[in-house]
């Protein structure tokens, strides 16, 4: 019997990555094209870059996917439009979804279980049987906890005000100019005209000053480390004790003392596992549960070998 191929797309606000891969486990080939949240750059621009994503990669399939997968940030909000995108394919099984679900089966397979993102922004993902909810994670205007975005704003803001003297000194000011090229006080227009993402990008100025000692940095460090924190107790009051949670994202990953300290406010007796697999395996379990299949270990390490290689190509 021949092996069925499918597909399974990640795309969050930077990038979007899709591998075609086999029942086995064999990955047949990857694309990886610009990404886009539509909380940040609109439905329509997302929706554009994700079928440029869709295309390139059907452009080198072997075969045409009989199952296609989609984990998007922020599409829950706009399924009719990434629906209406996609079922033109005419995948025989097509399953959208937020990027949270498969974060959980990455690590855990399709069964219950949670997951941490943060990177550029921040939520708590949670799977219950059919049930799907975050806590957290509103976008950078309402909720996004201790995100990147969210440490570059108020290393930013806390710059700002001390540069006015509205607020102590520190050596975010220098280290901030010296990062971005110009003083950002004074050129609020280019944070406003480059976003979301651009401020994200001076998180890493905030853990630098941070370990230099600077006490505006820690304040800041430790405030965002506890509102993090925060969105975890409250799933665990939710309920009713501890549970299974992944933690993953470009900032938990790049700074482990931001993640451990997160954790150490945490309840006690949370079961904290870091992700070490990118979230489009976590996409691939899922297509491969559509078509009436549970990923396995030999499923799994065939997977992540391939995958691993084909990125060196």
């Amino acid at each position: 019997m021949s092996q069925r191929y499918l597909a399974a797309v990640d795309m969050g606000g930077t990038k979007a990555e899709g591998v075609v891969f086999t029942e086995d486990g064999a990955v047949v080939c990857r694309v990886v094209e610009k990404g886009g949240a539509p909380f940040d750059n609109g439905v329509d621009y997302s929706i554009n870059n994700l079928c440029k994503c869709v295309d390139a990669l059907l452009a080198v399939s072997p075969e045409r996917p009989v199952a296609f997968y989609l984990g998007a940030a922020a599409c829950e909000y706009y399924m009719p439009q990434f629906t209406g995108a996609l079922e033109k394919y005419g995948f025989e099984k097509l399953r959208i979804e937020g990027d949270g679900p498969s974060l959980v089966s990455g690590v855990f397979g399709h069964r219950d279980g949670a997951g941490m993102i943060c990177g550029t922004g921040s939520a708590l993902y949670v799977r219950q049987g059919d049930e799907y909810y975050h806590i957290g994670g509103g976008g950078h205007m309402i909720d996004s906890c201790g995100s990147g975005y969210v440490l570059g704003r108020k290393a930013i803001r806390a710059a700002l005000r001390s540069v006015d003297g509205s607020d102590q000194p520190t050596m975010l000011v220098e280290m901030l100019e010296e990062a971005a090229g110009v003083p950002l006080w004074y050129r609020l227009d280019k944070i406003y005209t480059l976003g979301r993402s651009y401020v994200a990008s001076f998180a890493h100025v905030l853990f630098e000053a941070r370990n230099k000692g600077d006490v505006v940095a820690r304040r800041i460090f430790n405030e965002c480390a506890s509102d993090l924190a925060d969105v975890i107790w409250a799933q665990y009051k939710k309920n009713g004790g501890a549970f299974d949670l992944i933690f993953n994202g470009g900032i938990f990953k790049n700074y482990p003392e931001y993640a451990d300290t997160v954790k150490a406010m945490a309840p006690k007796d949370m079961r904290i596992f870091f992700a070490e697999v990118p979230p489009v395996y976590g996409g691939a379990v899922e297509a491969l549960y559509d078509i009436g299949i549970v990923a396995d270990e030999a499923f799994r390490e065939r997977f992540l070998h391939d995958y691993e290689e084909i990125k060196k190509q």
